[in-house]
């Protein structure tokens, strides 16, 4: 079901801004402002992105001339788009009491909403309505404001009211059906939008029945009044319900169609596809194939060829596939469209380092901080990208200045920048500050088993606090059970406690994987050797030896455990 939208002016913001369309409101009136002059100097200052000077300039005309509305409202929308919502909120209410006028008025409303403050915007919502009672659009706007503040009773009080001396409307009718569809009232949802069905043009009615009859497993009923739907309303965004009725109905290929039909709509919101397609491609919701998906990602391009956001989902699509090339160029034109977009530039370098060019990588990286200073995630992949280089004097600080810089962000950032900081520290031996980042890393985020199993790891190579080595090694393994390099990890930590009977065991489960590296088949070897098995120990050492020349192993000392038949440090 599709929910009736709702204007969040909020995101046009700086369109609105940079283009001086406040300007053409504010100034757009019967005589020409006094202020009209500094007016301009202000959208000057705002098309060099100089926020700090235009807010100055705009004060400075609010303390010349208190009564001027459509200045406050234009420095609500600048501390708006700065996401400083008090002062956003102040603003507005002095445009609106000074001038009353609807569009002041809505954005007060939104700027509530955004703010999170429902008693506000439902206060002003019933003052609107009092002074406009003639006004339906308000009173729609009351009842669905009531409803998602959790006042669902009070929301249908206001429609039995708005009701009560008029008939009602196909659009009312759906915001009173989606109202009692939340309170789990199906049949009264039912029997009013029925009313309708066959006399409606508007889709809400047709999807608002189909989610209905879905939720009562009538999957063959929804396909039914979807379908009608799209015949009397002619709106393409139906097939995105018709592909849930047939997928409902176990109609896999009818599904595929339905959703390519809304995918091929110029109707169809991007939005409402990209939605669908993220949704698409998560491991949870293994709904369609590899290829279809792809189909779909290949349309969304096709369709929406401006939007950076197209070609970042391709492009994850294509990397996931294993098609790496295709994905960065896909990366390439979504940085090229949009240089802000912080996921294409961190996707991009990624696939950098996934086809091993790290110097490309890090020219990427620079690219990608040139165009957004500061940011930490940026910083970290190009840490990340020096790391791989093996430059580590340049990795350090770049690791470093993103932790410096991310003091802002998520836990989850500053924990996997630690946890990088601890690999870097250990392989510029500064062990006591690789532990100290480890540990600082697994506080931050206790699920970060990356830096578990890393800790643990080098904890046992240098044969130190092994107890916290294997605590952290079986956590990871816990909360990742299907990690055959964990599994090596808890094996070599339990050897190294000289537990060879249940390291052995550890490492026949990591054995298992599709393709076993060198160091598993050494640590297998060393294992097997412990427990007396010297025989298939050799095995295992001769086949570390014929991958040991494409991993950097030591291969001298293999050799040497193969010619002397037992384990050497």
């Amino acid at each position: 079901m599709h929910k009736i939208a709702k204007s969040y002016i909020l995101r046009f913001l700086l369109t609105c801004l940079c283009c001086g369309v406040f300007l053409t409101v504010t100034v757009g009136q019967e005589q020409v402002k006094p202020y009209r002059n500094q007016l301009n100097e202000v959208e000057n200052k705002l098309r060099v992105g100089d926020f700090g000077g235009a807010i100055q300039d705009l004060d400075q005309i609010t303390s010349q001339y208190p009564e001027a509305a459509e200045v406050y409202y234009a420095k609500a929308l600048l501390y708006g788009q700065t996401r400083n919502f008090d002062l956003a909120i102040d603003n507005a209410k002095l445009a609106y009491a000074n001038e009353p006028n609807l569009v002041y008025a809505n954005f007060l409303l939104e700027l509530y909403k955004t703010n999170d403050d429902m008693s506000a915007a439902i206060q002003l919502l019933r003052d609107l309505r009092a002074e406009n009672p003639n006004d339906s659009a308000i009173s729609r706007e009351l009842i669905m404001t009531l409803h998602n503040a959790g006042q669902s009773q009070d929301a249908l009080a206001v429609y039995d009211e708005l009701t009560a001396n008029v008939p009602s409307s196909d659009t009312l009718d759906v915001i009173k059906a989606e109202i009692l569809v939340d309170l789990k009232r199906n049949e009264e949802a039912k029997r009013l939008l029925n009313l309708w069905s066959g006399k409606s043009k508007i889709r809400q009615v047709y999807s608002t029945l189909g989610f209905i009859y879905l939720q009562e497993n009538n999957p063959k009923q929804a396909i039914a009044i979807i379908q009608q739907g799209i015949d009397e309303s002619n709106d393409p965004i139906l097939f995105l319900d018709l592909a849930d009725a047939q997928k409902a109905s176990k109609k896999d290929k009818l599904a595929f169609d339905a959703l390519m039909l809304a995918f091929k709509s110029d109707k169809v919101d991007f939005l409402d596809k990209h939605r669908v397609l993220l949704t698409l491609i998560s491991p949870k919701n293994p709904e369609f194939s590899v290829d279809q998906i792809q189909l779909l990602a290949n349309e969304l391009v096709l369709r929406h060829p401006r939007i950076a956001d197209s070609h970042v989902l391709k492009g994850e699509i294509l990397w996931r596939r294993g098609n790496a090339q295709e994905a960065r160029s896909l990366f390439l034109t979504a940085v090229g469209i949009n240089p802000k977009h912080l996921d294409a530039w961190r996707m991009l370098i990624n696939t950098d380092l996934g086809l091993n060019e790290a110097d490309l990588a890090v020219q990427h990286g620079m690219e990608a901080l040139n165009v957004n200073p500061g940011n930490a995630m940026l910083m970290y992949f190009t840490g990340l990208a020096y790391m791989v280089k093996e430059d580590f004097d340049s990795s350090r600080k770049m690791l470093e200045f993103a932790l410096d810089n991310s003091l802002n962000d998520n836990t989850y950032l500053q924990s996997i920048i630690y946890a990088s900081l601890g690999d870097l520290y250990h392989q510029l031996k500064m062990e006591a500050a690789s532990d100290v980042a480890y540990e600082e890393a697994i506080r931050l985020d206790s699920t970060n088993v990356s830096a578990m199993n890393n800790f643990a790891y080098y904890l046992s190579l240098r044969k130190k606090n092994l107890d916290k080595a294997a605590k952290y090694s079986k956590l990871s393994n816990e909360i990742e059970p299907s990690s055959s390099t964990f599994q090596d990890t808890y094996a070599w930590v339990l050897f190294q406690q000289g537990n060879y009977k249940d390291a052995l065991l550890w490492i026949e489960k990591a054995m298992k994987s599709q393709n076993p590296s060198a160091v598993l088949y050494e640590h297998y070897g060393d294992i097997l050797s412990k427990v007396g098995n010297i025989k298939e120990a050799v095995k295992q050492w001769e086949k570390a030896l014929t991958l040991a020349a494409d991993t950097g192993m030591d291969s001298d000392k293999v050799k040497l455990k193969i010619r002397e038949k037992r384990y050497v440090e």
